[in-house]
Order: structure tokens, then sequence, then C-alpha cells
């Protein structure tokens, strides 16, 4: 199973990041693990997910990987995306600063958010995995 979450224990908040929406998108293999994950969570993200999405996405179209119809298609796939869009809150800005040498910038409000919703976050990046492994869901990748 690709989410080494147990079956039956449902996660209250899952929180999920560009990298897992973007693979999710893609419909790759992360995206299918994501997939497996999402049954029966309540799903969050911080309001700035679209733009990142939106960049990534277009990076693959630029670099030729993705062609230009297949971003459009992509775009509203994440427009119709059915996860709760948080606003980014001076509360949550100063959680994330607190995180500022463990990971990104971007990366610290998806880990603040999960925090303070006392959920889990969902994401394929490794590197920001590693950094926070007791909130992320684990994912067999």
């Amino acid at each position: 199973m690709p989410c080494a979450r147990a079956r039956g224990a449902a996660v209250t908040a899952l929180v999920l990041d560009a990298s897992a929406v973007v693979d999710l998108l893609l419909r790759n293999r992360n995206g299918t693990a994501v997939q497996t994950c999402l049954q029966g969570s309540e799903l969050h993200t911080v309001a700035h997910l679209d733009a990142e999405v939106f960049s990534a996405l277009a990076r693959l179209c630029r670099d030729g990987t993705l062609p230009g119809e297949a971003v459009e298609i992509r775009l509203r796939a994440l427009s119709r995306l059915s996860v709760l869009r948080l606003p980014i809150t001076g509360a949550l800005l100063e959680e994330a600063w607190t995180l500022r040498h463990n990971v990104t910038a971007r990366d610290a409000l998806y880990v603040a958010l999960a925090r303070r919703l006392r959920g889990r976050l969902l994401t394929t990046d490794q590197r920001l995995a590693r950094a926070v492994p007791g909130l992320c869901v684990p994912l067999s990748l």
C-alpha cells in the first residue's frame, strides 16, 4: 500500500503541499500514493498552494516535459480540487518563522498549518519529509 497510514486510521486534518498536488495532477507514481492517502481525510492547504502549483506546471511546460494543453487540463483540475484553502494569517506567519532554520519559507507555512490544525502533512518532497518526520504522513515512494 503506497500510503503507510493504516486502513481505517482516519486523519482529522490532512494538509497538502504543492509537491503532493503536482504529483496528484500529473497522475504519476507519487500521485497514486497521494490519492490513496486522501480517502476519508479532511483536506486543507495554505492559500498560496495554487500559485505554487501553477509555477511548477508552467516550469514543466517551459522545459518541454508537459505540453501546454496538458497544463491547461491540470489547471482546471486544480480549480476543482476539493481542499480548503486557508488564508495566511499573522499567527501562521509567526509560527512558520520559527521553522526558518529547518525548511524553506513556503514549506514552513504548510508545516505550521498542519501543526495548528493538529493534523498531518502530506508531501512528496523527500527533503521536507525528512525535516519534519513526525508530522508527515509516511509515503512509500
